[in-house]
């Protein structure tokens, strides 16, 4: 059987830790990541942002400790 477009993508609401106007601030500048912003999908989603799961575990676990961080110290 072939693989017919799976994806690899989580989608996480950070609306109890961050403001929609701190997204970008928070993410980018101080947790270092590239991802999907919530904003991009729809007027409603703007806490959310979009994961791409397919790397290495350590990569994933290194992104959420810098957000875990950033979300801490902001």
């Amino acid at each position: 059987m072939k693989n017919r477009g799976q994806t690899y993508l989580s989608w996480v609401d950070l609306s109890c830790y961050i403001t929609q106007d701190k997204m970008k601030e928070i993410i980018q500048d101080k947790a270092n990541l590239a991802i999907d912003y919530g904003e991009w999908f729809g007027k409603h989603s703007g806490t959310f942002i979009r994961i791409n799961l397919a790397t290495h575990s350590k990569n994933i676990e290194l992104a959420i400790k810098n957000l875990e961080k950033a979300i801490k110290n902001s």
